[in-house]
């Protein structure tokens, strides 16, 4: 009986080994794909507005000192390097009154119950404020993304660890005409200030490039309706003010198409420098969020396995053109699409044999996407929501309007995919 087991404990540990000698064999560095070409929809295109030019840039320089060139400012800062002028930086208001947003708040009541306080924040900001009107009238907006450098302290850098844009400066200047048009003496000194607003967000989101960049630039354009739509309702905005804010968007900004390149990309350079040894596996945090410890940095970081960089490039890659074959070359996706795979990916896909860690980083990376392709969809229906209610229509098909005490409850696909979630609801006034 004793040798019985013996033999099968023998026989077990024998057939672990060539399970894990096969493993290995699937999952080393010379069992990887050859690289591959970027597929046409992934591909980028590079920038074509020189910088001079490009409003993207002065928005990076927009809290330089005053007197500093804001060109150069913002391309210091989207290299990292310090600021070329010396002096303190600009800064935005903090507190509640300045922060109201309308998707949530009647920042129209509120900025009017505190004219003094309201008309402070315009008198501190008087310098911003003309920087964003210069921002408005620029005729170019190109998102310049983050480019590896090849020389300078930051060259060899991971892709992940590269100077970001910022865009919260976007989201004070569409604010501080929001508030000037609140604060306006007239429906037409009210509808300057908006149109100013319209033309720099719609600026800002036809030539964003990123996931982020798109996110930011779509929520200004919606603050700015919804704004506008308060203003209406309280009496200080006519109705053609505001239909004339509420002409249609560019059908490219409104796609996943604008920024799915930027997003396969950041993941195609994240995974070459995960298996760059130069790298140490720094690059892990940004495809886990947390550092590559314990078993996982063994395999990775030390025996190089478990990863396959031109695999898991091309499986990612594989992945969002499935997702862009779903939707129209230019336009949003249809919210029956979004409900799907593969924009609604499975929980778990369970064990990959072949690459095996490679996968599990793309599956766990917590990137969900159907909910920003929605919020695309969600601003095309609120514009025709706006424009229906102001011609005493029925709201487009696949809104839904619930009244409430102080106005009524917009909810469209992104409530639709997540229902019960507040943030996918949007606050409207009755018009």
């Amino acid at each position: 009986m004793a040798m019985t087991i013996k033999r099968w404990a023998r026989t077990a540990a024998l057939a672990l080994l060539m399970l894990l000698v096969a493993w290995v064999a699937c999952n080393g560095p010379w069992a990887d794909d050859s690289p591959q070409p970027v597929p046409p929809a992934l591909r980028l295109s590079p920038p074509g507005v020189p910088p001079e030019l490009n409003a993207f840039v002065g928005l990076q320089g927009l809290l330089a000192p005053d007197g500093a060139d804001l060109q150069a400012a913002g391309l210091a800062a989207l290299r990292g390097d310090a600021a070329p002028s010396a002096g303190p930086r600009l800064r935005w208001p903090e507190g509640p009154l300045w922060q109201c947003q309308a998707r949530r708040d009647d920042c129209v009541a509120r900025w009017r119950a505190q004219p003094e306080a309201a008309r402070a924040l315009l008198a501190d900001t008087q310098l911003l404020g003309a920087r964003c009107e210069r921002l408005a009238q620029a005729q170019a907006w190109e998102e310049l993304l983050p480019e590896r450098q090849t020389e300078g302290p930051r060259a060899g850098v991971p892709f992940a660890a590269l100077p970001v844009p910022q865009f919260v400066d976007l989201t004070a200047c569409v604010r501080r005409f929001g508030l000037k048009a609140v604060m306006a003496p007239s429906a037409a000194a009210a509808e300057a200030e908006l149109v100013q607003a319209d033309r720099l967000a719609r600026l800002a989101l036809a030539g964003s490039r990123s996931l982020i960049g798109t996110m930011v630039t779509l929520s200004v354009v919606q603050s700015n309706w919804l704004l506008a739509a308060d203003l209406k309702a309280a009496g200080g905005l006519d109705r053609g003010g505001l239909m004339r804010l509420l002409t249609p968007l560019p059908a490219v900004a409104l796609s996943p198409r604008a920024w799915a390149p930027h997003e396969a990309r950041f993941a195609r350079e994240v995974t070459r420098d995960l298996m760059d040894e130069a790298r140490d596996c720094g690059a892990a945090d940004a495809l886990m969020g947390a550092s590559a410890t314990g078993l996982l940095d063994r395999l990775v970081c030390t025996l190089r396995l478990g990863v396959l960089p031109e695999a898991t490039i091309q499986h990612n890659e594989a992945q969002w053109l499935a997702r862009l074959a779903t939707v129209p070359e230019a336009g949003p996706a249809a919210c029956e699409v979004l409900e799907a795979e593969p924009w609604r990916e499975r929980e778990s896909r369970g064990f990959a044999w072949r690459n095996t860690v490679g996968r599990w980083l793309l599956d766990t990376s917590g990137a969900g996407w159907s909910p920003y392709a929605a919020r695309q969809l969600d601003l095309e229906l609120l514009r025709l929501t706006l424009g229906a209610q102001l011609l005493g229509q029925s709201p487009p098909a696949g809104v839904s309007l619930t009244r409430e005490s102080a106005g009524q409850r917009f909810a469209a696909c992104r409530a639709r995919l997540h229902p019960g979630d507040a943030e996918a609801t949007l606050r409207l006034p009755l018009l």
